[in-house]
């Protein structure tokens, strides 16, 4: 049987499904929920470094995912300016209920990312007619959520990332490269383990 990696997940004769009646707030979230490691990153679809941390963490994180070591949890901000706020219209098309999906969707956006982020014409045509996703209503509240949080913690740029709770202030989106990036968020990873 395969790892079960949603939060809410509820047991009905033995098999686990969503619950979808749940009052609380679900994130996108893989990895086992009893992870001893919790990444969280703070991201924005219309942002061309939270595209390519996306991209780093697909090749760093996934594989501590799969083998039960992390709980990986991404936070999308909703922002009002320019082209993050095309990334927020262009995440209320992500499932963030379905971790296969919603992480394959945020994916392609962020591979597609230059094709579309400049404007909200060329957003909603890669949303509904490439990628054929159907908008979400969920996305409203969950967006007020992180908001909250977000300005709870001072924060003020997306990427930011949390590694068990700790801001992981050595991340340095616009300063540092690829692989620099994957040497911290491994790094990191590893002295948890």
């Amino acid at each position: 049987m395969g790892m079960i990696n949603i939060i809410s997940d509820i047991k009905i004769g033995g098999v686990f499904v969503k619950n979808r009646y749940t009052a609380d707030i679900e994130y996108l979230t893989v990895g086992l929920e009893h992870a001893s490691i919790e990444v969280e990153a703070f991201v924005n679809l219309g942002c061309p470094y939270s595209a390519k941390f996306f991209e780093i963490a697909s090749e760093v994180i996934k594989p501590y995912t799969d083998n039960g070591h992390v709980k990986f949890v991404v936070k999308h901000v909703d922002r009002t300016k320019g082209q993050l706020l095309r990334g927020t219209v262009a995440n209320n098309y992500v499932d963030h209920d379905d971790p296969a999906e919603g992480f394959a969707a945020m994916k392609k956006l962020f591979q597609t990312q230059e094709s579309w982020v400049k404007s909200f014409r060329k957003t909603l045509e890669m949303c509904e007619d490439t990628l054929g996703l159907p908008e979400k209503t969920a996305a409203y509240e969950r967006g007020v959520a992180v908001l909250k949080d977000f300005n709870e913690r001072g924060l003020k740029i997306v990427p930011t990332v949390f590694i068990n709770g700790e801001h992981l202030t050595a991340y340095k989106p616009a300063e540092q490269s690829k692989e620099e990036i994957s040497k911290i968020l491994t790094e990191r990873i590893e002295s948890l383990k």
